[in-house]
């Protein structure tokens, strides 16, 4: 009966003990999706503790699960700092109450945080409780807060659409860049940067994006256009002037040209240059687009026109 006392006077000592720690939590409902970022922007995760005793000691316990119940990660208390609270109240924010460090990341969402440093776009739960430094055991009351990860739209080059022929004439004056902007847009700076690269004789034009040298590179912060003036750039190579279509020279897919083929696109940068990640998509760049500019043939001329050349008679 005495054992029974006992237990139960420690219980009720546990109950009014922990029920003069309290807490509460703030959660920016749209944070952003790099997790890297919640440490530099105050307001995303706020913890409030009120101590109503003598100073305590705790661990903070973060669960984290996606909008289907999956848990995202689970803090590892082993490696946990134990926090002291004073008598009053103490303000955490997420460098505290978040380090990614000793966060243990399930599947998947580990996966994904490797590659892109982002959680995928879904809707989470953000689970904190304060629990003792040894035997881990609750605290305080489970708070929990949703936040909404948005997902991301990259840039589509629209103009020169693909596989559009530019007249040599008004392109070398110059030569239009549009495209969509990345959506949603994000809150901090963004960066498009334009590179066009010049598709080789006998090369495919994906691997003139992914081996040759841009002949334009440009930054552009918060816009989606560019004017470019290619000045001397697009000179036409010499081709036969012949009707004989076998002594001209071929592309990579077979077609006649008389002019150069481009490839283009739009890389996506956060404020620090770094490329804004898609889910696979790391390198943050749209689908290319490719455009040709040639000699455009007038009057009589025109029904000879073949692929990009004009047969002379």
């Amino acid at each position: 009966m005495k054992q029974k006392i006992l237990i139960a006077c420690c219980l009720l000592f546990a109950v009014i003990a922990n029920a003069q720690l309290n807490t509460n939590l703030i959660v920016n409902p749209r944070p952003s999706a790099t997790l890297s970022e919640w440490d530099l922007k105050k307001g995303t995760i706020t913890l409030i503790v009120l101590n109503q005793q003598s100073p305590r000691r705790a661990k903070i316990k973060v669960t984290v699960k996606s909008s289907d119940g999956t848990e995202v990660s689970t803090t590892d208390l082993n490696r946990a700092a134990t926090q002291i609270f004073l008598d009053g109240q103490t303000v955490l924010e997420a460098p505290v109450v978040y380090p990614l460090d000793i966060q243990k990341f399930n599947g998947k969402y580990q996966t994904t945080l490797n590659k892109t440093g982002k959680l995928p776009a879904d809707s989470y739960q953000f689970c904190v409780e304060l629990v003792a430094e040894t035997t881990f055991t609750p605290l305080t009351t489970q708070r929990c807060g949703s936040f909404f990860v948005a997902g991301l739209q990259l840039p589509i080059c629209m103009m020169p659409a693909n596989n559009q022929e530019l007249d040599i004439a008004k392109a070398s004056t110059a030569i239009i860049f549009r495209w969509t902007p990345i959506v949603p847009r994000p809150n901090a700076l963004v960066i498009y940067k334009i590179q066009v690269f010049e598709v080789l004789e006998n090369q495919q034009p994906l691997q003139a994006l992914r081996s040759n040298q841009p002949i334009l590179e440009r930054e552009i912060i918060g816009q989606t256009q560019f004017i470019w003036q290619p000045q001397g750039i697009l000179g036409l190579p010499k081709v036969a002037e012949t009707g004989d279509s076998s002594t001209v020279k071929k592309g990579w897919d077979g077609i006649v040209q008389e002019g150069k083929r481009f490839i283009w696109s739009i890389q996506t940068l956060d404020a620090n240059r770094a490329p804004i990640a898609v889910d696979a998509n790391i390198e943050g760049r749209s689908e290319p687009m490719q455009f040709t500019v040639a000699n455009k043939p007038k009057g009589k001329n025109k029904k000879n026109y073949i692929g990009h050349v004009t047969l002379m008679k």
